[in-house]
């Protein structure tokens, strides 16, 4: 039988899946990374959670997982290798229809989730009911809300429409007159009727992003095999490239230092 080591080997595929939040990340940096090879493919499954990206792995049916939280050692195990990407700050965000407001503080967020205020008069805005969009407990942008301002205990409001995917967030609150929501910041978000408030007078910059000032952000990151395929490997290479870094500084992500 012939050898078949002289023949060019076939194009590898990297799956990735898991959270959705991480997909816009992994998407920029798959596209940079295929302006340098043409010997990758990357195929995406269609988007759901945190959890299905570390089973993913974990199973084999993925070579990368999308993960939008911190992995603790418990989580990740001797199979896994998390590896973080960047931060992406979550943002309370009303309708444009909330006029005189452009800030909020933390005791007025926890008044606005608990029901305690549920018009938007009480913080001198119109005289209208307050539409509060929820989401599902286990989602990482509610746990992250609940560490930084609402705390474990507090019992949200039996008139919160809760939502179980971040995406139906925004477009329900995009179209409802006197909402507010806990949101991803993405760059779209400029082109929506929504106004993005500060916290305590302190705005999701970058600045204050990096400096810890503004408190409320996702870590948005990845797991792979702890020996991770050919094709993987190579691509892991990439994201630490000073290449990989730059595409992700340029699309003003804030870098995990």
């Amino acid at each position: 039988s012939t050898s078949q080591s002289t023949e060019a080997p076939s194009e590898d595929t990297v799956k990735i899946g898991g959270s959705s939040e991480s997909y816009e990340v992994l998407e920029l940096l798959t596209d940079a990374y295929s302006e340098t090879t043409t010997t990758v493919e990357f195929e995406y499954f269609p988007p759901s959670q945190t959890g299905g990206g570390i089973a993913g792995v974990k199973s084999a049916a993925m070579d990368i997982g999308a993960v939008s939280r911190e992995m603790t050692p418990e989580e990740t195990g001797k199979q896994l290798v998390y590896r973080p990407l960047v931060k992406a700050p979550l943002v309370i965000a009303v309708h444009e229809s909330v006029t005189g407001i452009a800030d909020i503080n933390a005791e007025q967020i926890k008044a606005i989730y608990s029901g305690k205020i549920s018009n938007w008069q009480d913080l001198g805005g119109p005289d209208a009911e307050i539409i509060l969009f929820d989401l599902a407990e286990d989602e990482n942008e509610k746990l992250l809300l609940r560490e930084t301002y609402l705390g474990a205990d507090l019992k949200i409001t039996p008139n919160a429409v809760v939502f179980a995917e971040d995406d139906e967030v925004l477009e329900t609150a995009a179209t409802t007159e006197f909402s507010i929501a806990a949101i991803p910041l993405e760059d779209d978000l400029s082109e929506l009727p929504i106004t993005i408030l500060s916290i305590d007078g302190v705005e999701p910059s970058k600045e204050n992003l990096q400096s810890g000032a503004y408190p409320m952000a996702l870590s948005l990151g990845m797991v792979v095999p702890s020996a991770p395929s050919e094709a993987t490997e190579a691509f892991i290479e990439f994201i630490d490239s000073e290449e990989g870094q730059a595409a992700l500084t340029e699309a003003d992500y804030i870098l995990v230092q």
